[in-house]
């Protein structure tokens, strides 16, 4: 072994170690590194919460749906907080059950305890998942919200539509800013509906007006479209960077198939705001010149829910697998598909 490999073992026995305090006391701490590697690699990182480098501080963030699958997402970005690289995002949007990540990451650092919280910790139905979302919804947390909102930066959250409900999509941060005595309580039924594909949440009725009804898109239907993203509103005009998170695998035949269908059916006319799958954005990237990093399930992985509904295991084996990959700066690529896994 190398010095500097020394050297990084040693300081890997000063590193402190955040951990996740529930109703149950303390729930995950953050697993010790299996290998030289990944000992070496973390012992490198440097964490300055709230702190992000001058060309990430216009960064955006794209979560998809996933359901269960989104405890990838949450590992890995809690991971990637870690390495203190991770940059404070100008724009966050997420679909579905992503939700109860986005307003987290959205207030920075100090926001990746509730993540953790929320897709490490045990709970029995994802009911269970949104409602600790909800009371992690505090006025501390709304106020950061807030601030952000107002100096420009952007939480826009998708609930896909069903057979029973709409497709809307809703500002979180606008909701937040609005001061209204209700702004708490509406957030908190847009997150419990998150895992609900049946609750509605009326932007008409609604006491703040800050959600609209979206057209869905009928390509979201098709084979290999993948999981769906919301775009983010600036994608197109912004030269920061973009980064997508697809809580679910990406595979390449899939996306070839997609894309050959695709090229037979008319492209509709697009709204401002829809569900768009990651093949579109990554063609809207290339044709702004833009800058995109995705990060994805790899097929290797092989791990699977023991149940639609919920399992606890199955999460929070997921959440620390892409916790490790997230602090030892892995995963994301500039490709859509991982080239190593065609």
């Amino acid at each position: 072994m190398n010095l500097k490999a020394k050297s990084a073992l040693l300081a890997l026995a000063f590193l402190p170690f955040s951990h996740c305090q529930s109703a149950a006391g303390t729930c995950w701490t953050p697993p010790q590194p299996r290998t030289v590697e990944e000992t070496v690699l973390v012992a490198q990182n440097t964490p300055q919460p709230g702190t992000s480098s001058a060309d990430q501080s216009m960064a955006m963030l794209a979560l998809s749906d996933g359901r269960q699958r989104a405890a990838y997402g949450a590992g890995l970005l809690v991971g990637w907080g870690q390495t203190g690289a991770r940059p404070d995002f100008a724009v966050v949007t997420a679909v579905g059950m992503s939700a109860l990540i986005a307003p987290f990451v959205f207030v920075g650092h100090t926001g990746d305890e509730a993540v953790i919280d929320i897709f490490a910790c045990a709970a029995g139905t994802l009911h269970d998942m949104a409602e600790r979302a909800a009371s992690r919804m505090t006025p501390a947390v709304l106020d950061a919200i807030a601030r952000r909102h107002a100096a420009g930066a952007r939480l826009l959250i998708a609930l896909p539509g069903s057979a029973a409900r709409k497709e809307t999509i809703w500002d979180i941060g606008a909701i937040a800013a609005s001061g209204h005595r209700a702004a708490k309580s509406l957030i908190a039924s847009i997150l419990r509906a998150s895992v609900d594909m049946i609750a509605y949440v009326d932007p008409d009725t609604a006491p703040v007006k800050a959600g609209l009804v979206a057209v869905r898109n009928p390509v979201l239907r098709r084979l290999g479209a993948g999981e769906p993203f919301l775009a983010p509103p600036t994608f197109r005009t912004s030269p920061a960077a973009n980064y997508l998170i697809h809580n679910g695998v990406l595979f390449a035949d899939e996306g070839e198939a997609f894309a050959a269908e695709q090229a037979q059916h008319d492209t509709p006319a697009q709204p401002a705001m829809w569900l768009l799958p990651a093949q579109e954005l990554f063609a809207t990237a290339e044709l702004h010149h833009a800058r995109i990093a995705i990060a994805s399930l790899r097929p290797s992985l092989n791990i699977q829910p023991a149940t639609s509904e919920c399992d606890p295991t199955f999460m929070r084996t997921l959440f620390e697998h892409a916790f490790r990959q997230g602090r030892m700066r892995r995963d994301w690529r500039s490709s859509l598909v991982d080239p190593t896994h065609r």
